[in-house]
């Protein structure tokens, strides 16, 4: 990773920058930048009170996830934010959800990952396939020296996840793993 000098509110501060990613693959999955044509999976994945339990204050409503959706087009991309993903299925292209390497809301200088599933993709691995990639890629190409997952401490899937073979191949890098409260 290498690092550039931005101006916010008349004070510089170190920004990352990455190298343009704009596709990730794993075995099985591919997480591409978001196009237009996936507004709609976009919005309705954030809708969904399901998926969206333990995820800050749960559900969007459609007009808020169709504001986060114009703000990934209009500001995020065009500013080279690319740390956001659509996945998708490899072997038929279905649309899975949402990946991202992203600053802490709480501690800009920490990046974590996070990822949300449609529900009837759920129980197949894709979870921890996502985290994996998402772990490898901070610190291999964005050479982060450590990657956070905040995980509801109700979201017992979630925490799963990080406890599985898949994850741990990382160990020897930190990633940390923080409980949240309950969201909701």
């Amino acid at each position: 990773m290498t690092t550039n000098l931005r101006k916010r509110a008349g004070a510089f501060y170190e920004a990352p920058v990455f190298f343009i990613m704009s596709r990730i693959e794993t075995d099985r999955l591919v997480l591409k930048l978001y196009t237009d044509r996936d507004k709609s999976d976009f919005v309705r994945l954030l809708s969904d009170p399901v998926v969206m339990r333990y995820v800050d204050q749960g559900p969007l409503t459609s007009d808020q996830a169709d504001v986060l959706w114009r703000k990934l087009m209009d500001e995020f991309y065009p500013k080279g934010v690319d740390t956001i993903w659509a996945v998708f299925a490899k072997d038929d292209g279905r649309y899975l959800g949402n990946a991202s390497l992203r600053p802490r809301p709480e501690r800009q200088k920490d990046w974590e990952i996070g990822y949300y599933i449609t529900p009837a993709e759920w129980g197949k691995g894709f979870a921890t396939e996502i985290a994996s990639r998402l772990v490898r890629f901070g610190f291999e190409t964005a050479g982060l020296k450590e990657v956070f997952a905040t995980v509801d401490k109700e979201n017992l899937a979630s925490i799963n996840v990080f406890s599985v073979r898949a994850i741990s191949r990382y160990a020897a890098q930190p990633l940390a793993l923080s409980f949240a409260p309950g969201f909701s």
